[in-house]
């Protein structure tokens, strides 16, 4: 009888195991959802992505229970779970914390500063960039620029030249900026998640501006600013593409890697010291 009980007792704990995991993205500070969260294993191209209510669903039986689960949200701390520990939770709430940041105010004196655009500017209609919007929340990829200054700058706007745009629904996208280690990006230096939801009709000349001047986004060095389409939609968008410029990709949490020699049409407003 105990052998039994014991049996089944493992049986119960792998079919608690192999459920599909639902569970909500919450802001510790005043419990509403976060949206749009990216959910997936360090280092991995598995994962998935909460809706716009932070509702989120994801199966982890195939996943070793060692790895690390973890959520990354402009804005937020971490979110760093071993798989194991997770799946043993309930409800499977996953709470972010806000990070505590002074953000000191910086006068701009005109004189010092000059506009200026940086980055990728091709409209070219032969080489694109495609985003798989086909499979929704199952897959999240994410492509990313290299800028460099030696001067110290702010960006003012980030904006994309599309080669075409058939979708009739609006697509999202997420932007993100980090800084640089070993040649690739590193950490998430923005403040918030910044998303945007674009139409056909908000595209002046195939390019669409994003103004994020609000966000005091101060850089300098080597740093990389990224996108994230997101969603499923009902026709084909593409990011005009050029040669000879530093683009990277990766799939969720997984390894960023070089795009060959070439980039996505992905350019920056700035002003920058003279």
């Amino acid at each position: 009888m105990k052998k039994l009980s014991l049996l089944f007792a493992i049986f119960l704990g792998i079919v608690s195991y192999a459920q599909l995991i639902s569970g909500t993205v919450l802001s510790k500070n005043d419990d509403q959802p976060i949206p749009y969260a990216k959910i997936g294993i360090a280092n991995s191209n598995f994962g998935t992505q909460a809706d716009e209510k932070g509702n989120y669903q994801i199966r982890l039986d195939q996943v070793n229970p060692d790895k690390e689960l973890i959520v990354l949200v402009g804005g937020y701390k971490t979110f760093r779970s071993k798989v194991g520990d997770f799946v043993k939770e309930y409800p499977h709430t996953i709470y972010l914390y806000e990070k505590v940041t002074n953000i000191k105010e910086v006068v701009l004196t005109p004189n010092n500063y000059r506009e200026k655009n940086l980055g990728v500017n091709s409209k070219s209609k032969s080489m694109m960039f495609t985003p798989n919007m086909e499979k929704g929340n199952d897959v999240v990829e994410e492509t990313a620029v290299e800028f460099s200054s030696g001067k110290r700058l702010k960006i003012n706007r980030i904006n994309m030249n599309f080669s075409r745009f058939e979708a009739t629904t609006p697509i999202k996208v997420r932007y993100t900026i980090y800084d640089e280690k070993d040649g690739k990006p590193n950490n998430l230096v923005l403040e918030k998640d910044i998303i945007a939801t674009i139409s056909k009709d908000q595209l002046k000349d195939f390019t669409y501006s994003i103004d994020v001047s609000k966000e005091n986004i101060w850089l300098e060095g080597k740093f990389f600013v990224g996108i994230q389409f997101f969603g499923q939609s009902n026709g084909k968008v593409a990011l005009s593409g050029a040669l000879l410029r530093s683009g990277y990709y990766r799939s969720f949490y997984g390894p960023w890697e070089k795009i060959g020699m070439a980039a996505p049409a992905i350019n920056i407003d700035v002003r920058v010291k003279k």
